[in-house]
């Protein structure tokens, strides 16, 4: 199972931490904390709190001291080892919330099982487990892995999700939000206005995109039920497959065994390649290149 990197850490020579929950370089931490005038006495070393198994961040226990530096001081070996790791797995823990909290606000936190979160705003999730769920994601926040049955039931402004796999779920994106990795049997419900998903793989689903909603690449048997307004796919791989289309919803480019079942109104695919399908083409639809074995089934001047 692949490392996740997690926390950049300065420990010193007493045992304490210097960290930031919102750095993410060791840099930041040396130029907010240490200065360069003190750099030169190297009373720290940086490193890296991470668990042993990829996406465990729930498990304190697991986690292991990663040095980035050339050489671990001996200070450390011999004097303040116990009390670093003491004090590193007691920062963990103090971000570990669970139950049911109305608001995050500025705080950077990792969901435990089953615990509820009403708002977010302007925080950074680090993680969701279980059956966690957000009602309202909102101003700025970032949610770096959603796992098991993790649940966000709206997205808005800036909000961003990094990644998500297993049976999460995303019941709506809007303005400008954003999904950056959907894995696994993912799903976003719908989307609206200028929200974007990067990565769909996998089995993962979007029910609905709207306005200028965008997916960049569909791989796998990943799926969209129904593009409407301005809604663009960049690429669309493998046994991916789009329901229907309708208004001016675009598909740049489709390859492999890529499906669209539907195409209404001016919708538009630029270029088919491989063994892609368009089953049925209504109305001022229109696909304006086909390569290879790349076909139309039906074209209907009227429904």
């Amino acid at each position: 199972m692949k490392e996740t990197i997690f926390y950049k850490v300065l420990v010193m020579r007493d045992g304490s931490i210097i960290h930031n929950p919102y750095a993410t370089t060791h840099k930041d931490l040396i130029d907010k904390y240490i200065g360069r005038n003190d750099i030169s006495h190297k009373d720290y070393f940086r490193a890296t709190f991470s668990p042993e198994e990829e996406y465990d961040l729930l498990n304190v226990d697991s986690y292991t001291l990663k040095h980035n530096e050339m050489f671990i001081p001996e200070w450390f070996i011999s004097n303040v080892k116990e009390t670093a790791m003491d004090n590193l797995k007691q920062i963990i823990s103090s971000m570990i919330i669970k139950g049911r909290r109305n608001l995050l606000l500025n705080e950077c936190v990792i969901l435990d099982e089953n615990t509820i979160v009403e708002e977010a705003k302007n925080s950074i999730i680090f993680g969701m487990f279980g059956n966690s769920k957000i009602r309202t994601l909102d101003n700025n926040t970032e949610v770096h892995l959603m796992k098991d049955h993790a649940v966000i039931e709206e997205m808005r402004d800036g909000s961003k999700v990094i990644e998500m796999f297993g049976f999460t779920k995303i019941n709506a994106m809007y303005d400008y939000s954003k999904v950056r990795k959907m894995f696994g049997q993912a799903k976003v419900v719908r989307m609206f206005n200028n929200s974007r998903i990067r990565t769909l793989r996998g089995d993962a689903a979007i029910n609905l995109m709207m306005d200028k909603a965008e997916a960049e690449r569909l791989r796998h048997m990943s799926r969209v039920d129904e593009m409407h307004n301005n809604a663009v796919i960049e690429e669309m791989w493998d046994w991916t497959e789009v329901g229907a289309m309708f208004d001016n919803a675009e598909i740049h480019y489709m390859d492999d065994d890529a499906k669209v079942l539907e195409m209404h109104d001016s919708s538009m695919i630029i270029e088919m390649a491989g063994n892609s399908i368009v089953e049925k083409s209504y109305s001022n639809s229109l696909v304006r290149k086909l390569n290879e074995m790349a076909k139309i089934i039906e074209k209907k001047i009227t429904e």
